[in-house]
């Protein structure tokens, strides 16, 4: 028997307010693909993604990309279970070797700025000969961040600083799955003392 993936969905977005819709976000990914790809014309680029949230971004992104490419996974967690404010930058995985690599980071959001950032640093440390950053998502005025926050060479959209759920991001490791970027209206609740998730 087949699952029905759009009652499925449906039933998701009942607790969700729908932010960014699949055909806009789609849209984007092939503007983003474009920018890249001039960027880095003729040369073979090193895409370090991080994990989980940036899956079906990286999916889509470098399916829309004409370059030679390797890519790597990095895992780094900030908002590990049920959290919504990040714990502090720990990363779960080794870095590979990107000695005189040109490495583009992909991730699917900027908050703080303190994984990307740490991110930054260690892929600098490892000797690539160039690092930038895509992000899916930036948040303005991100709780925590400051004016050395960073800014991204490649973004998608900027949003305003709600806890967003779908197109990979999640929430206690759920919601990844919704196609939409939403805002979770329950844990929105949640943060004005009307209920906890």
């Amino acid at each position: 028997m087949r699952h029905d993936a759009t009652s499925f969905h449906r039933a998701y977005r009942d607790e969700a307010r729908v932010l960014v819709p699949r055909d806009r976000i789609s849209a984007r990914v092939a503007e983003l693909a474009d920018e890249i790809a001039a960027c880095y014309r003729g040369r073979e680029v090193t895409i370090l993604a991080v994990l989980t949230g940036a899956v079906i971004f990286l999916a889509d992104l470098m399916r829309q990309l004409p370059l030679a490419m390797r890519i790597e996974l990095v895992s780094v967690s900030s908002y590990p279970n049920a959290a919504t404010v990040s714990q502090g930058v720990n990363f779960r995985t080794q870095l590979p070797d990107l000695s005189g690599k040109d490495v583009l980071i992909v991730d699917d959001i900027l908050d703080t700025g303190r994984t990307i950032g740490a991110l930054v640093q260690a892929v600098r440390d490892a000797g690539a000969a160039s690092v930038r950053t895509c992000v899916l998502l930036r948040k303005l005025f991100a709780e925590g961040s400051g004016s050395d926050r960073g800014e991204p060479d490649f973004l998608g959209f900027d949003i305003d600083n709600e806890f967003v759920v779908g197109y990979g991001l999640d929430f206690d490791n759920l919601y990844r799955n919704l196609p939409d970027l939403c805002v979770l209206d329950r844990h929105r609740r949640a943060v004005n003392g009307e209920e906890r998730p």
